[in-house]
């Protein structure tokens, strides 16, 4: 399908020139219309999102709610003041879009605490919590707010503000006001999400007809478009827990794609290292495109953290200054993880006509490829030339695609990075008794049983669990080394990347199974050996840990925040995380978590702006030819099992021979 995009045209902007002196004209794709006839009679769009369930009324003394859309009407030239019930808002005169901003009488921005504090206000009151769809005022949200009115006032200090707001949301949650998935408590936007949303939502837009129907994204930045929160498939809830994905449902009209979707449902304590709120429903990808692209290769990115944990739903995964800025549409996928993506059970193998159950989430990546083939073109992507990528548990599960006959024709080739084949799939009576054990834990009768507890409760009945890939007789016909050692895989070129001071099973699966794969494969196999690190880590011993290249392949050397957070930057005198100091003075030191000396003390300078440039190149040269070569700076060698020649990254690229050597002591 060659499905359509067009941008939408930039004209003056309704907000303050000094924030915004070019915006886009959303009151078009949201359902504005300007003049609706002759009778001087104007129709406008109120946009933080488009929110829906405004009390509005014109200085004519015509009042109403705003629409599904947003939209209300007014008279040239005359103002129109906004409310939730009795809470006032704000005025202005009529516009085609109006906004937070626009409502309230000289704010010049955002940081205006009277406009932060109203962004947070319309965010968290939505009631789904999902702002692609808009922000949804009810009559029972209006109503409460009117009881909070008088403690609810704009103009106030952020945290009395939030405190006021905090007692009102949990009064609406008792009240059953709010209708999102997530059976926890829901949580105040905080400000700096609230602006950040609210930018996206007023940038300049472009709009894509794909096989479901209209997105609208945003610009990334000057030479990037971005796409967040697409769905490619329903929410797999209720009776479609623990069963292959199904197509999404198609909608009518503009969906938004602004807004983070939920991460996938986990230890709630990960949360903080994505973006976005977290549950089941969470089937949903990101696309990151070159404003001029056309017919561009494709990479399509797979998170880490085992099968169990974490996102792609974070900002350097989406960072336009990445691999898209090196001429690839880059695609971020996430999927059921943990109990809900990697379970079998007796009863879910007699249910599912084929025998077997288990690799839910395998089968969410292969419905996302899928999602790609059908739709990748319209964002400028070329649905023949897609590589899939991902590190540590993404890297198995690029393995796992290539084994898989599910994924046939999805993808030309392939990265793994800490990818591991250890341990060896597991067979199905193996998966189908740790579903049985999670079903004890649940205090469970009967799968029906197991499909009406919370998914918090899943989670903290799985908590001992190690649910990963198994053979089921559809996705995962044999295991995956059989599937290698019979040619019945996905044979594309291949790169494997490994570093210094990585896990033990990525090690040994550069040890004792590449060099048996790589014989096996007619397509070309390249290996790299990662090893640099920042200076100021460098200086005190750390070597490339478990997930060290990530900074540089994503072009973001704030990741390493995160990284020293989860445990992997690791003191080699000690083997336990480095210890870092309180270094900008602030009380909190490094070890206590302040990001500030987490990232001080790695020591980034301009040898890494090279190491990233280099990395980029590498990466993306694979994804366009298939061969990751730079020309004037190395010549990959094909790996093969009796040499192994391998390149090493680290402030410099050297070809060497015998990889598996490097970790001989391992």
């Amino acid at each position: 399908m060659k499905a359509s995009t067009h941008k939408i045209p930039l004209r003056s902007a309704v907000l303050t020139a000094s924030l915004f002196p070019l915006l886009l004209p959303l009151a078009g794709c949201l359902g504005g219309s300007g003049s609706d006839d002759d009778d001087n009679t104007r129709t406008g769009t109120f946009v933080d999102s488009a929110v829906a369930g405004l009390d509005y009324q014109t200085a004519g003394g015509a009042s109403g709610k705003t629409s599904d859309t947003g939209e209300f009407t007014y008279a040239s030239g005359e103002t129109v003041s906004f409310a939730i019930g009795d809470l006032a808002l704000g005025e202005a005169v009529g516009a085609e879009m109006l906004t937070p901003l626009s409502i309230i009488d000289g704010a010049s921005g955002v940081d205006d605490q009277r406009v932060s504090n109203m962004l947070v206000l319309l965010q968290s009151l939505d009631a789904d919590g999902n702002l692609n769809n808009g922000i949804q005022i009810t009559e029972a949200i209006s109503e409460q707010v009117s009881l909070n009115a008088a403690s609810l006032t704009l103009d106030q200090a952020p945290a009395d503000f939030r405190a006021s707001l905090t007692t009102l949301v949990a009064e609406l949650q008792t009240d059953g006001a709010f209708s999102d998935t997530d059976p926890r408590a829901r949580v105040l936007v905080s400000a700096a999400d609230a602006q950040a949303h609210f930018a996206r939502s007023t940038s300049p837009r472009l709009i894509v007809s794909t096989q479901a129907g209209e997105l609208s994204g945003f610009e990334a930045d000057e030479s990037t478009w971005q796409f967040l929160g697409i769905p490619y498939a329903k929410p797999p809830l209720g009776n479609l827990r623990w069963r292959a994905p199904q197509q999404p449902e198609p909608w009518e009209g503009v969906r938004d794609a602004i807004a983070w979707s939920d991460q996938a449902a986990q230890n709630p304590g990960l949360e903080r290292f994505g973006e976005g709120g977290m549950s089941e429903d969470s089937l949903y990808l990101n696309v990151t495109a070159p404003k001029d692209a056309e017919k561009l290769p494709v990479m399509v990115w797979f998170h880490g953290g085992g099968f169990t944990s974490l996102t792609s739903n974070t900002v350097p995964f989406n960072n336009p200054k990445a691999v898209a800025s090196r001429g690839v549409v880059q695609v971020a996928v996430n999927q059921r993880l943990g109990p809900f993506g990697y379970i079998a059970h007796p009863e879910l193998s007699a249910e599912s006509g084929y025998n077997g159950s288990g690799n839910y989430g395998q089968m969410d990546l292969v419905m996302a490829l899928e999602w790609v083939q059908d739709n990748i073109e319209a964002f400028g992507g070329d649905p023949d030339n897609v590589t899939i990528f991902g590190e540590s548990g993404g890297g198995r599960k690029v393995l796992s695609l290539m084994s898989s006959p599910q994924a046939k024709g999805l993808f030309h080739k392939a990265i793994s990075q800490s990818g591991t084949l250890y341990p060896d799939t597991r067979s199905l009576a193996s998966a189908e008794a740790i579903g049985s054990d999670l079903q004890n834990n649940l205090n469970a009768a009967s799968l029906a049983e197991m499909r009406e507890k919370s998914w918090l409760e899943v989670v903290s009945a799985a908590a001992a669990l190690v649910p990963y890939t198994n053979v089921d007789n559809y996705y995962q016909p044999t295991t995956e080394r059989v599937s290698f050692e019979t040619g019945a895989d996905n044979d594309v070129p291949f790169m494997f990347v490994v570093n210094t001071n990585d896990t033990i099973d990525p090690i040994n699966t550069v040890k004792e199974v590449f060099p048996w794969m790589a014989p096996l494969r007619d397509a070309p196999t390249y290996a790299t050996l990662f090893s640099h690190q920042p200076a100021g880590w460098k200086e005190r011993g750390v070597q490339a840990y478990h997930a060290a290249e990530l900074a540089y392949v994503f072009n973001m050397p704030e990741s390493v925040i995160t990284h020293y957070q989860l445990g992997l930057v690791l003191d080699p005198a000690t083997g336990r995380s480095l210890v870092i100091g309180d270094l900008n003075g602030n009380g909190v030191s490094g070890s206590a978590g302040d990001p500030a000396d987490i990232f001080a003390s790695a020591g980034f300078d301009e040898t890494d702006d090279l190491v990233i440039d280099r990395m980029l190149t590498i990466w993306t040269n694979f994804a366009k030819t298939g061969n990751p070569s730079v020309e004037g700076a190395i010549e990959y060698p094909e790996y093969d099992a009796q040499v192994q020649e391998y390149v090493e990254i680290s402030d410099t690229l050297e070809t060497k021979a015998g990889i598996a050597d490097e970790f001989a002591d391992d």
